[in-house]
């Protein structure tokens, strides 16, 4: 066997398994050469497709599209990159990106045209999800009324959401960028003893306290509930939810965090018994 045809082979068998759909038609609309995956993706051999039209094996609206589409290549000579959806085998829709491009071929054999695509249908459908949930986020932070902080994992303010702002008194800008602790009163002891070391350390993946922000008009007694958020598997930032559980005063009490938590359980109606 010589270099070439071995060559011939090795390739074909590579275009054949390609994960990237592919396939070959002429002028007509026929099919003369599939892959695998691009068999794959209507349900069937590639035997079961060569030799049909696109009109056998596409919807009439798809076909019709496709054989507009191979005009436009084959008249101008130019590859074209562009999306096609289909149908896939169970029925559900599907989406995939690639190029369509005329083939050369020996003179009076007409012109051919190929195809290779990447069916993107999972990763779309991935990207819509990511939006919506996006989207969901978003009108929970914003338009729930809830106070939501992001914090960073060395201590400093990131981001104050339209609630936190409200319940601080104060402008969003004035509040991120700065510390922690120039919002709370005794911070030290404001979280169970080494909860916030770790949580930013990723040894616990959520904590939360009594604590006294330090609002515009004096100060007021909050439930911290904080959450720690990972990207791929590491640490990149804590998200705090505040809910008052005491009325604003004008004054800051000087209590220690024990005798914080004390006046607000008997506030709430709880026994003074643990």
């Amino acid at each position: 066997m010589v270099v070439g045809e071995e060559a011939a082979e090795w390739f074909e068998a590579l275009a054949s398994y390609s994960p990237a759909a592919a396939f070959v038609r002429d002028g007509n609309g026929r099919y003369l050469w599939v892959n695998h995956a691009y068999a794959h993706l209507y349900g069937r051999d590639p035997g079961a497709v060569v030799g049909r039209s696109v009109e056998e094996v596409d919807p009439p609206g798809d076909a019709a599209i496709a054989r507009e589409l191979d005009r436009q290549v084959m008249e101008s000579g130019r590859p074209v990159r562009h999306v096609i959806h289909f149908v896939h085998a169970g029925g559900a829709p599907g989406e995939a990106v690639g190029h369509r491009f005329a083939l050369n071929v020996a003179s009076g054999q007409g012109c051919r045209v190929g195809g290779i695509y990447v069916d993107v249908t999972d990763h779309r459908r991935a990207l819509e999800e990511m939006a919506a949930a996006g989207e969901e986020l978003h009108a929970l932070r914003e338009r729930s009324g809830l106070a939501v902080v992001s914090l960073g994992l060395d201590g400093r303010v990131e981001r104050v959401n339209a609630g936190a702002a409200t319940l601080l008194g104060r402008p969003s800008g004035d509040v991120e960028g700065g510390a922690v602790a120039d919002h709370v009163e005794e911070v030290a002891g404001a979280l169970p003893a080494g909860s916030w070391r770790a949580l930013t350390e990723g040894r616990t993946a959520r904590c939360g306290g009594v604590l006294v922000l330090r609002t515009a008009r004096g100060g007021r007694p909050v439930r911290a509930d904080l959450a720690l958020v990972r990207r791929a598997g590491v640490p990149v930032r804590v998200m705090a939810v505040l809910t008052p559980v005491g009325a604003e005063f004008g004054d800051r009490p000087r209590v220690s965090p024990v005798q914080l938590r004390v006046l607000v359980l008997l506030a709430s109606g709880e026994p003074n018994t643990s």
